[in-house]
C-alpha cells in the first residue's frame, strides 16, 4: 500500500470530485483520489468489473475514511474491496470508515424518510448488494437526491421529456428533489466523515430539504411544444380543465410538498443546505 496516509480516500473522483476537493482543501484535510486513468494528479485505479477477480489495493494510501462514489454491484465485490483494503492497513487500530454513495431511486413511496422501506425493484444498477455489505460491516450508505451544479444543470434536463408519455409522468409525480454538489461535499466531509460515529451502520437521505415542481420547470425552460402537450394532457391525467399556469399558481394550484424527507440528516450532523435552484 502507498505509504502516505490521508484522512479521506475518494474512490472515483468523478463529478463530485471538484466539490469535495474544495471543502477538503478549505478544511486542510489530507486526501487522495482515484480515477481510471490517473488524470489530474489522481491515482490510476479501478475496481475489477468481475467479482471473481482479486482486488489490488497496493497503489492506495491508508485512510481514515474511504468514500466510494460509484455503485458496487455485488456483495462479493464489496467484500473483496473491504477485505483487501483493511488487510493492507494491517496493524492500524483505527477502523476504516466506509462511505458508499447511492441514489434515492429506491425510496419511491409518497412520503419517505431514511427509515422507510426501499423498493429493490427500482435498483436497476444492482447496487443494493454492495450497500448491504457496507452496512453490515459498520459503514454508511448515503442516498443522494438529484445531483446538480457545474455542468449538471436542471434547465438542460427538461428537453429530455418531450413525449406525451414522459410529460404525463411529470404531471403524475411533479416533485423534483435536488442536492447541489457543494452541499454534497459539505454533507460528506463535515457531516459523515467528521462525525462518523453518528453515521455508522445507517442509511441516510440527503436533499436540499425541499423540492421543485416539474411543471414549473417545463414552463420556465421547456419548448412551446412541451408546454402545449402538457396542457392537452391535463384533462385526461388530472381530471379537470385547469390551465397549466393555474397548476403552478399557489393561489389556485396544488401546493407541491417534498416526497423525500432529509431533515434527520441535517439535524443529526448540525448542518444546513446552502444551495437552492432558482426557477424563474
Amino acid at each position: 500500500m502507498n505509504e502516505a496516509r490521508v484522512s479521506v480516500l475518494i474512490l472515483g473522483f468523478g463529478w463530485s470530485g471538484p466539490f469535495l476537493k474544495e471543502v477538503l482543501t478549505q478544511q486542510a484535510i489530507p486526501y487522495s483520489a482515484t480515477t481510471r486513468d490517473g488524470r489530474d494528479d489522481t491515482i490510476a485505479w479501478e475496481l475489477p468489473s468481475q467479482d471473481d477477480q482479486e482486488v489490488d489495493v497496493s497503489a492506495l494510501p491508508a485512510a481514515t475514511t474511504v468514500l466510494v462514489t460509484f455503485p458496487v454491484r455485488s456483495a462479493k465485490s464489496m467484500e473483496k474491496l473491504m477485505d483487501a483494503y483493511e488487510a493492507r492497513q494491517g496493524g492500524l487500530q483505527q477502523q476504516v470508515q466506509w462511505i458508499l454513495l447511492s441514489s434515492t431511486r429506491v425510496y419511491d413511496g409518497d412520503k419517505c424518510d431514511r427509515h422507510g422501506p426501499i423498493n429493490l425493484d427500482k435498483d436497476s444498477s444492482g447496487r443494493s448488494e454492495g450497500e448491504q455489505v457496507t452496512l453490515a460491516r459498520g459503514g454508511t450508505v448515503v442516498h443522494l437526491a438529484g445531483l446538480w451544479g457545474a455542468q449538471r444543470q436542471p434547465r438542460n434536463w427538461v428537453s429530455r421529456f418531450s413525449t406525451p408519455e414522459a410529460l404525463r409522468g411529470k404531471l403524475l409525480q411533479r416533485q423534483l428533489h435536488l442536492i447541489h454538489g457543494q452541499d454534497v461535499a459539505r454533507a460528506l466531509v463535515l457531516g459523515v466523515h467528521g462525525q462518523f460515529a453518528k453515521a455508522q451502520g445507517q442509511r441516510w437521505i440527503v436533499t436540499d430539504g425541499g423540492c421543485y415542481d416539474w411543471v414549473k420547470l417545463i414552463l420556465a425552460w421547456g419548448s412551446q411544444e412541451q408546454v402545449e402537450t402538457t396542457q392537452k394532457l391535463i384533462p385526461s391525467v388530472l381530471g379537470n380543465t385547469t390551465t397549466i399556469y393555474n397548476l403552478v399558481d399557489p393561489n389556485n394550484g396544488v401546493i407541491i410538498h417534498p416526497r423525500l424527507d432529509s431533515t434527520e440528516f441535517w439535524d443529526t450532523f448540525g448542518l444546513k443546505p446552502t444551495q437552492f435552484l432558482q426557477v424563474p
